[in-house]
């Protein structure tokens, strides 16, 4: 047996390629994404200054696209869908819903909601049959959806990648309204001030060196964090 890795590093090749266009070609909008809610505010300033973050392995990116692919297959498949993608703008933040879809055929039938779908794989999918819930940076996102669209109730939609379950969780948004209006509201006061803000975690993950995505800025202080943000601003 011979084994040929030609094809393996053709694929590796694109992947990494392509990352780096989107990269080079990401503009920051200067506010705070949907997305971006729940990580730390150290982070969300970093991203807004454009600072790059930390290169990801090429594992990741395959994983990515897969999970990407699982995502636009669901959006493919789902009944009474009415928008895609749909720009919601909140307190001066600013995000895309993956769906706006209205819930008539549902068990639960709670109008015209927004939904973010996500791809998961099957051990996390067993947890959240389990009862975990939705994760809170999802929760978060879709909730910001809800409260742009002045919904009641929102969707955060998980698909298994490996054997293409489904489970639908629905959230109320009023639940979500303070912890949003604070987040944003602490991120424009660290814009505003002129500095970067120290680390500090919003979930016990983020505090992993191997998953933070500006590891170079982790333990800085705050001495050295104004000089970086200096150096970063100056013209």
């Amino acid at each position: 047996m011979i084994s040929d890795t030609f094809l393996d590093r053709t694929i590796e090749q694109k992947f990494i390629e392509q990352n780096d266009k989107e990269r080079e070609n990401h503009k920051s909008s200067g506010k705070l994404s949907a997305s971006q809610l729940n990580n730390p505010l150290q982070w969300q300033i970093l991203k807004v200054l454009e600072v790059p973050q930390k290169e990801l392995e090429e594992y990741v990116l395959r994983k990515f696209f897969r999970g990407k692919q699982i995502e636009n297959w669901l959006v493919s498949e789902m009944p009474d869908i009415l928008e895609t993608q749909k720009l919601i703008e909140y307190n001066r933040c600013i995000g895309f819903a993956d769906v706006v879809v209205d819930t008539k055929n549902w068990d639960f039938k709670v109008g015209i909601i927004p939904a973010e779908i996500k791809s998961v794989s099957n051990a996390k999918f067993r947890r959240i049959l389990s009862g975990g819930g939705a994760d809170k940076g999802h929760i978060l996102q879709a909730a910001y959806y809800a409260l742009g669209m002045e919904k009641e109730q929102f969707a955060v939609i998980y698909c298994a990648s490996d054997d293409l379950r489904i489970k639908t969780l629905i959230y109320q948004t009023k639940d979500y309204r303070p912890e949003i209006d604070g987040i944003i509201d602490l991120f424009y006061k660290a814009l505003e001030s002129k500095t970067i803000p120290v680390f500090e975690a919003r979930e016990s993950w983020q505090s992993n060196l191997a998953y933070n995505q500006y590891p170079d800025f982790m333990k800085l202080s705050i001495k050295e964090l104004q000089e970086k943000y200096n150096q970063l601003t100056k013209k």
